[in-house]
């Protein structure tokens, strides 16, 4: 059963399946492929973490209650109005403000998103993270990494993994390329512009996110000399193209 005809039909399936993990058709496929059963399974599990990731959960305001003033010893202040042009310079204080406030705050949550998705997504397709030295076809590299996206050459390595999968909403290329002292993820993130780069750690998973022209890209690995040698080649040969 493990011939080519098939493998391409598991290609196909697992295409479909990564833009839309809800997806219902080829449904004589799936019924025989224990393989593309447990991807649908995966797929469907991280869209739902991804999904509670974020939801932000906002404390309600309390406000305290106010002491009793005793008014009868009270001093009565005389009030001076203020100008016109004075108004509007307090307005456009308070306008600023809110909005740098509003503007600095979406940017943490966005980072620190995306590198949250980062992690529970390689966490979630850890099996990809495997050593090996049978190289994916050039037709798979060029429909995970379709020359509407990027320009990627081989100089990175051997690259044994490509598939498509959604970081943040939009579906992206996930390779993993044979480095001397192990594999290393590669995640080439087109839409996800960042200011500068970012450090990943957690239990399993650590790496960078860097800045890549109006783009970004995340790459993973166990070993600081692969992630550097690989996210240089990376760096300079991608090239976005939308």
């Amino acid at each position: 059963m493990n011939t080519e005809t098939n493998m391409t039909s598991c290609d196909d399936y697992q295409q479909k399946v990564s833009a839309d993990p809800n997806y219902e058709g080829d449904g004589a496929h799936l019924s025989v492929c224990h393989t593309c059963q447990a991807f649908r399974a995966e797929m469907q599990e991280l869209d739902t973490q991804i999904a509670r990731a974020l939801k932000l959960s906002v404390p309600p305001l309390v406000i305290p209650p106010l002491p009793e003033i005793d008014s009868a010893n009270v001093a009565q202040l005389t009030r001076k109005r203020l100008s016109t042009p004075a108004w509007l310079a307090v307005a456009a204080t308070v306008m600023i403000a809110v909005l740098l406030g509003f503007g600095m705050l979406g940017q943490q949550q966005n980072q620190s998103s995306l590198a949250d998705q980062i992690v529970a997504h390689i966490e979630h397709e850890s099996f990809s993270i495997k050593v090996s030295d049978k190289g994916v076809s050039d037709d798979r590299l060029a429909r995970v990494v379709p020359a509407s996206v990027s320009s990627l050459d081989h100089s990175a390595g051997l690259i044994t993994y490509a598939q498509s999968c959604v970081i943040n909403g939009h579906q992206i290329p996930h390779l993993v390329v044979q480095g001397v002292h192990g594999p290393v993820t590669i995640l080439l993130m087109p839409f996800e512009k960042i200011d500068a780069a970012e450090e990943i750690h957690s239990g399993t998973v650590n790496g960078y996110i860097f800045p890549v022209g109006d783009g970004s890209v995340a790459i993973v690995g166990e070993n600081e000399s692969d992630l550097q040698k690989i996210g240089k080649e990376v760096r300079d040969s991608v090239r976005w193209t939308t």
